[in-house]
């Protein structure tokens, strides 16, 4: 049987520092049959240049440096791979855009984003 999910099967990229994505995150994702693959700048950096990160969508933290967030944003748009920058669920102060937690609500919005009609390559 075929899954209801935007997300099923695909591959999203998580980039941020210690602690941005929790367990129940990553279990509230992988609930929607995504492919969680965490992630550091470096890392994705360190693939960049031989190609071998694949992935669907990117989710960028958005306490990262201007310039990882930069680099991270060219390497992307480059690919035409869809991605959002957002918030970690602890953030002490909340403020417009995403939040990545497992609340349905900020998932489904950072869903629409990556993968709904009209979603752009990069927001």
């Amino acid at each position: 049987m075929k899954s209801l999910s935007p997300v099923a099967g695909k591959t999203i990229v998580i980039i941020g520092g210690p602690g941005f994505l929790s367990d129940g995150v990553s279990e509230a994702w992988a609930a929607r049959q995504a492919v969680v693959v965490i992630s550091s700048v470096d890392v994705v950096v360190m693939h960049s240049s031989n190609e071998t990160l694949a992935c669907d969508a990117a989710i960028i933290d958005v306490t990262l440096s201007d310039q990882a967030m930069l680099t991270m944003n060219e390497w992307l748009e480059t690919r035409r791979i869809p991605f959002v920058f957002a918030q970690g669920d602890r953030c002490e102060v909340l403020s417009a855009g995403f939040v990545l937690s497992n609340r349905p609500a900020d998932i489904n919005a950072i869903v629409a984003a990556l993968f709904g009609p009209g979603a752009g390559y990069y927001h």
